[in-house]
Parts: structure tokens; sequence; C-alpha cells
């Protein structure tokens, strides 16, 4: 007869069994599901997007990836099974059974966010306010009732659908060999992955990722990372003697300060002009190089803006700063670091700084804003406000006979491109002195909805088939973004229209216009990591004495600095002897050449680009640059090394000098505009 000692062991050792055995009845459907949610995201994305990657081998890396996740999860799990199963057995199965459904659901979620983004969401989710979270979700049509009811029938059905697991036939030595191949796996994988010598291409890696593993990594890395200290001797690396412009870069509390030594390299392209001229910028949403311009590879959409193009100064090889809208604004007029999450995200407390909309209404000129959405978003209220800039026209300032962009959801962005040019061409003050208009577009945006739909895709369909030199793709790939090209198409006319309706103004002959894009549509798929930064630049004048093409790499960094000198140098500007210019003076060569080194911030948050010479570091992979942004990853380990440490320079001093008030000191205060 056994003793009570040994029957309570008998049971422990049973109920332990027990548990252990329920535990993984919930874990394999939670692994069948991960594999089955893989086979639907490859054939979602394939079937909405132009790609020339192996089904077969994205889908089984992608298992390779999706398993990592599921074990690393799992393996979690199953020691808070063990450890709280014996005491609390339903509770910890109803515990992990919820953990198990709201993974599900979220990998669900992020593989929706993925098939029309082709990026994974990331910390840029936690740089935007809940209110522009809100706003972009509404304004893309998702955010409706049926949607709601679709995500809780969902969270119901697959909580369900992990209870049938408890019908699986499973024995002990079952599950113990699925614990040992759970935790081998995760320390095998993570064996090959330290041994992989180079990452594969940014779209294939954001391909095979495990969306949820992916979001995780970054969300984790946002919440506890640290990396940034400031230490006075970065500043030693600073200078190089191969930039366009040299940088006494020598205040360590200053990091960003040096004195205002910038060459005219724009005067000899110009006649002269009879007063100060009218500045006009033109930010395209959306203006990728790849379909707009000579040399695009997708062929170009922008008919009007090829045409504008011969009669300009036209940089092929721009950059902007910023893969997203959040930094052209800062970039283009400012030159200004990245701070955390955008610079703007400061607000509504900024560093004092300087920009070209505050230094030249200081010195007489007349500033206007306009564009079609909410200025409230991204914080641009802030920015122009601490510029005093005089007039800014959004969606609160369109007269009644105008109407807004067609929506899905009952939102939308605001007033459609021809609305903001018409509305801000009518308001527009006839005065003697002299203005900087910027015209911002934002049509061409998710959900990439256009007034007059049927006509501009009925232009796309015509354009693809009769128009485009050369089909780099089929015309069934091309349709695939019908919406995106044609929304190209309807901002290209607008800017066609805008400039008819400019020319007929007394002081056109005296203007100059600047017209670029904000970033390259994410949605398009990319071919380089860089391709998402590669938008025109273009200068037209009617004072211009030639055009010519520009083979230099030229970021947005470099406007202010440039259109600065130029007026510098022709007229009785005061201007600081010191400034904090990130940039230099846009390239004028003829051949291909990059003298700049910048970092580029791909989303808010994810500070992870530079380019430095003819050389870009990206996810921390070496490439070279080529003429029209093309770029092939090398292994040259002293110029990677010379990238890791100029871009902990940037980072170091950006987060000193935006978090300490530290890009100018007070002494350059007297040129801030005041009320």
């Amino acid at each position: 007869m056994s003793s009570p000692q040994t029957q309570i062991r008998s049971t422990f050792i049973l109920n332990l069994k027990l548990n252990f055995i329920n535990f993984w009845k919930l874990a394999i459907p939670f692994l069948i599901v991960f594999l089955i949610l893989r086979l639907i995201e490859v054939w979602a994305v394939f079937n909405i997007h132009s790609l020339e990657y192996s089904k077969a081998q994205i889908t089984l890396m992608g298992w390779a990836y999706d398993l990592q996740w599921v074990f690393y999860i799992l393996g979690f799990l199953l020691i808070l099974n063990i450890l709280l199963g014996m005491i609390f057995p339903q509770a910890v199965r109803v515990l992990v059974k919820i953990t198990l459904t709201l993974l599900i659901v979220l990998q669900g979620g992020l593989l929706f966010y993925f098939t029309k983004m082709l990026i994974p969401l990331g910390t840029d989710l936690y740089a935007y306010s809940l209110n522009d979270v809100f706003l972009t979700v509404k304004a893309s049509g998702e955010l409706n009732l049926f949607n709601i009811l679709a995500i809780l029938f969902v969270l119901v059905f697959v909580y369900v659908l992990l209870g049938l697991g408890k019908w699986i036939p499973l024995k002990y030595q079952t599950a113990v060999v699925l614990t040992v191949v759970c935790y081998g796996y995760l320390i095998g994988i993570g064996i090959a992955k330290n041994a992989q010598k180079e990452q594969p291409a940014e779209l294939e890696r954001n391909l095979m990722a495990n969306k949820s593993s992916y979001f995780y990594d970054q969300s984790y890395n946002y919440f506890t990372s640290n990396e940034y200290l400031y230490f006075d001797f970065f500043l030693a690396s600073a200078n190089s003697g191969d930039r366009l412009v040299s940088k006494d870069l020598t205040e360590t509390n200053y990091p960003f300060l040096h004195s205002n030594d910038y060459p005219d390299v724009l005067g000899p392209y110009f006649d002269e002009f009879d007063t100060l001229p009218d500045i006009v910028f033109v930010i395209v949403e959306g203006l990728g190089k790849a379909y707009s311009g000579e040399d695009a590879y997708l062929g170009s959409f922008t008919p009007f803006l090829d045409s504008l193009s011969g009669h300009s100064l036209y940089w092929k090889n721009g950059l902007s700063t910023t893969g997203r809208t959040f930094g052209v604004l800062t970039g283009m007029f400012g030159s200004l670091p990245f701070a955390q999450k955008g610079f703007m995200d400061q607000a509504p407390i900024l560093p004092l700084h300087h920009t070209l909309l505050s230094l030249l209404k200081t010195n007489g000129y007349f500033t206007n804003f306009h564009i079609g959405a909410d200025k409230n978003f991204d914080n641009v209220n802030y920015f122009l406000q601490y510029q005093q800039v005089d007039r800014i026209l959004d969606l609160t300032s369109f007269d009644a006979d105008f109407e807004e962009t067609p929506s899905k959801s009952g939102f939308s962005w605001g007033y459609p491109d021809k609305a903001m040019f018409e509305n801000a061409m009518r308001k527009l003050p006839v005065s003697s002195q002299p203005q900087v208009s910027i015209f911002q577009t934002q049509t061409s945006h998710d959900p990439f909805l256009i007034p007059d739909e049927e006509k501009y895709l009925a232009m796309f369909e015509k354009y693809i088939q009769n128009d485009l030199i050369s089909l780099p793709l089929t015309t069934g790939e091309y349709r695939k973004y019908k919406n995106m090209y044609a929304s190209i198409l309807y901002v290209d006319e607008a800017i066609k229209e805008f400039f008819q309706a400019y020319q007929k103004l007394p002081k056109y002959e005296n203007t100059i216009f600047i017209i670029t894009g904000d970033h390259r549509l994410p949605e398009i798929p990319l071919a380089t990591t860089i391709d998402r930064f590669h938008v025109p630049i273009m200068i037209f004048s009617p004072k211009l004495n030639r055009s010519k093409r520009m083979h230099g790499v030229t970021s947005h960094f470099e406007i202010t600095p440039t259109i600065l000198s130029l007026l510098e140098n022709r007229f009785d500007l005061d201007l600081p002897s010191k400034v904090a210019w990130k940039g230099y003076v846009m390239d004028t060569s003829s051949t291909f050449q990059s003298k700049i080194s910048n970092p580029l911030m791909r989303n808010k948050n994810q500070l992870v680009d530079y380019i430095s010479g003819e050389y870009v570091l990206a996810d921390n992979q070496l490439y070279q640059l080529y003429d029209n942004m093309g770029m092939e990853p090398v292994t040259d380990v002293a110029m990677k090394e010379k990238l890791l440490t100029e871009f902990a320079t940037y980072k170091n001093s950006n987060r000193f000098a935006t978090e300490n008030n530290r890009i100018l000191p007070d002494t350059l205060a007297v040129y801030i505009p005041k009320n």
C-alpha cells in the first residue's frame, strides 16, 4: 500500500504532465494559424504589388522567422504555465488562451498594414499623437462600424478556434519533443543569424520578417534605448576636406554652429533681378524620382514638370531628408537636426533656431503658407508660428464654393490640390513687398482619392498605352497602382494650371520657383533603401539665363543655405555671422558626385540611414552610390567605420542640441522675428 506522500507525489506529476499536454494543445493551433497567416500574407502581397521575388523563397524564409517568433512566445508562456499552472490551472489556461488570441489578431492587423505599405509597422507608431493616428486611420476609410464588428468577430472566432486544440490526441512524450524543438530552434536560429555576413535588401528583408516580431523588437528598443550620449571629442571628426563647404565646428556647447560662409553657386545661372525676388516653393506630396522626370525607372508620370525641367536647373539626384512628410519643412527651410522624433515633435516649445522664413522675414519679406489639409497635423502650426509666418491658409480657410476631397468614411484630409492652388491664388496679396509663398500639396496621399476620378483613371490608361516613352513594367503591373499614378497625373496637372495662373501676376518675371517632392510614395515598391528619399529638385525662374541638368547629389538640407547665399550676393541682406545649417550648398556638377554628409530619417523614431560622400550606411549595411541614386552593397571595413563614427557624431550632437536648446546661442535671437 502506497504512502500518502507517494500518492501526493504521483498526483503532482500527473497534474504536471496534464498541464504540460494541455499547454501544447493550445500551442499547436496557435503555431498552425501563424503558418497559415504567412501563406495569406504572401498571397495578398504578391497579388497587390508587383514584385520580382520568388513566392516560394519568401514563404519558406518567412516561415523560418515566423517559427522563431512563435517559439519565442510559446517558450515564455510555457515557463509561466509551469510556474503558475499547478496553482491556478484554469486561470492560467484562460490567460494563455487570451494572450495567444490577441497575438494572432495583432499579427493579422500588422499584416494588413504591411500589405498596403510594404513597410512593417514599428516605432513610427509611437511618434504620432493619438489624434494624428486617429485622423490617419479615419481618412483611410478603414475606421468604420463594419471593420470594428469584423475585428470583434475575429477575436471570438480565434478564441474558439484555439479551444479546438483540446481534441488533439497528444501524448506526454510528444509534448516533451515539442518543447525540445521549441528551445532548440531558438538557439539554432540565433547562431545562424550571428553567422550571417550580409543582409538581404530592405524590401526582401521586410517581406520575410515576422511582422509581430518586428513590431515587438522596435517597441522594445524604443522604450529601453539610451544610445545617445554626448561627448565633446565627437566634434574632432566633423570636418572633412572633400565636402562642398568646410564648416568650422569648434563650439562644443553648440555642435552645429559654424561661420556663415557659403559660396553663391546659383548666381552664374541668373540674370539681374529687378528687386528682391519673390520666392515660391511647391512641395509635392509623394513626388518620387522613380516616376518623375528623366531616367525615371518606372517611367515618368509628370508630363508638365518634365517640360518645365527643360527650362530649369534640375537635380536628378535629389534627396528628401525624411521618408515621410514630417521633416520636409524643417529640412528645406531650416536645415535643422531631427531631434528624437522629428524637429516639430518638440512643439510647442522649440529650441532657438533660424530658417529661411525667419531670416527673410527680418529682411522685409512677407511670408505665406498654403495647404489643403489641417495645419495642426505634425505640429506644423507651431513651426510656422515660430517663424511668424504672416499668412497661413489651411482647410479652415477655403471659400464656400470649394468641395473637399472625396472620402471613404465621411472624413478626408481636406481640400484637393487644384482647390488649394486656386484658393491661394485668389487670396495671394498683391504688393510691392517681396514674398515667400509655400504651396504644399496632399492629394497624392493614401487613400489616393481625387476629384473626377474617372477622368484621371482614363488619363492613366491612355498614358501607359500611348504616352510613356518606354514601359519598364507590363500594363498589368502598372494597373496595380493605378490610383497612385492617377493621383500623380492629377497633381501634375494642378501644378500646370497653377503656373498658368501665376504667369498673369505682375511679379511673375521676378520670381524664383523651387519644386520638389517631400518623399517618394512607399506604397509603390521601393527599388533600394535610398529610393524612398530620391526626389527631383527643380529651380525655375524667368530670370534664369540657361537651363542645366545637375548630377551632383543634393538634399533638402542644402536648399536654404543656397538660396540665402544667392540673395546675399545680390542684395544687402542682414544675415547672422554664425549659422547651424546641417546642409552644404546645392551641387551644380554636370557629372555624378556626392560631396555631402547628411543623416536621413526614414520614419519618426527611425534614424538608421546616413549618406557620406558616395557611400550610404543603411541598417548597418554599407552601400556605394551611383548616378540616378543606384546603390550596391560593398564590403569596406575602413569606410564603414568612418560612416559609423560620423553617424554617431550626428546622433549625439542631434540629441544634445535639441534637448538642451543648443542649436543657436541667445546672442543670435535678434534674427528671430517678433510679433
